[in-house]
């Protein structure tokens, strides 16, 4: 908190160096410009609390930006050098040695005591390939953000993302596992608040229609908020909908809750993460970290998904089957 107040004076004041009160701040190499008025594109809403992590390819350059009470938009707090892959573009396959572009997250953070002496004192796993990986046909896997035991030079990595070692011993206190979302870009592009803000609102209503078509929606309804390669399997409703309307006659229906929501978006594609939560009388349920991949085609206004899974489950499981499982574990609770 220290940390963000300071830089929310420095952003205000209009500061154009950080040598300043250098125990306040990360290694950096050089002074940074801290964007006042315009914030990246990608992070559209964060949950409370929580710090995104944008990587920009074509500088070499690693940032994370958090926000702080009573100002609208996001503040950076980290800025530091950091080498990607050896090869230009995005991964495709395992080999290609290119570090991935998109949206991904921190799944774990692996001890000094852990690892070989290449990767540091710290390294946090992503979850490259995620589901659209998948379908796309990407291939790979280990995609890290780590340390070092040499010098850090750009793209000087098969694919993982290299930090000086005291920046990267520094990179726990901002991240959570499942929810810090770490956006990789050839170019980040920025855009102003106010913009984010409408995007928000957008996606918002979307996601209470979605909520609202797993509890009184039929099939047909939940399906027509899916893209046609991506709809739920039929079965897989059946057995929600059984559960549903044993709750319903017992006289407990059952309702939804979402918290720590996050909103990016990467092109067309905007990406929500949620813990989605299932809730009888005053039995809650918590499934796991619910994540949905949703198209906006350009201009137009119609959003559908694109791809849902639970982003922390030991396995790959359609999200609907995960909620019928749940759900007939609360009623056998009962």
């Amino acid at each position: 908190m220290k940390l963000l107040t300071w830089c929310f004076v420095w952003l205000l004041a209009g500061a154009g160096a950080v040598s300043a009160q250098p125990d306040l701040l990360p290694v950096l190499s050089e002074p940074a410009p801290v964007q006042s008025l315009q914030v990246p594109a990608a992070v559209i809403a964060l949950p409370r609390g929580e710090h995104a992590i944008l990587v920009e390819k074509q500088t070499q350059r690693f940032y994370i930006y958090g926000s702080v009470p009573g100002f609208r938009g996001l503040v950076r707090v980290f800025d530091t050098p950091c080498s990607t892959g050896e090869a230009f573009g995005p991964k495709q396959v395992e080999g290609d040695k290119k570090t991935p572009e998109g949206i991904y997250f921190i799944i774990n953070e692996h001890l000094e005591k852990d690892l070989t002496p290449i990767y540091g004192p710290r390294a946090f796993p992503l979850d490259y390939p995620h589901l659209l990986d998948r379908h796309q046909g990407k291939t790979g896997y280990a995609i890290w953000i780590h340390g070092t035991n040499k010098p850090l030079k750009p793209m000087d990595t098969n694919g993982c993302v290299a930090l000086e070692n005291p920046d990267v011993l520094r990179l726990s206190a901002f991240v959570t596992r499942h929810v810090t979302p770490v956006i990789i870009q050839e170019t980040i592009r920025y855009t102003d608040p106010e913009t984010l803000v409408k995007q928000e609102a957008g996606v918002t209503r979307f996601l209470a229609g979605w909520i609202r078509a797993h509890l009184t929606g039929t099939y047909q309804e939940y399906a027509a908020l899916y893209l046609p390669g991506s709809l739920p399997d039929v079965s897989t409703w059946e057995a929600w909908g059984h559960h549903l309307r044993r709750a319903e006659d017992a006289g407990n229906p059952f309702r939804i809750q979402i918290s720590r929501k996050g909103i990016y978006r990467q092109g067309d594609m905007f990406v929500v993460a949620m813990d989605f939560e299932l809730i009888q009388a005053r039995t809650h349920h918590l499934l796991g970290r619910r994540r949905l991949f949703v198209h906006q085609p350009a201009g137009s206004k119609t959003l559908q998904i694109a791809g849902d899974e639970f982003q922390d489950a030991g396995r790959p499981r359609p999200a609907l089957a995960v909620m019928a499982a749940g759900a007939e574990r609360l009623l056998g609770s009962r």
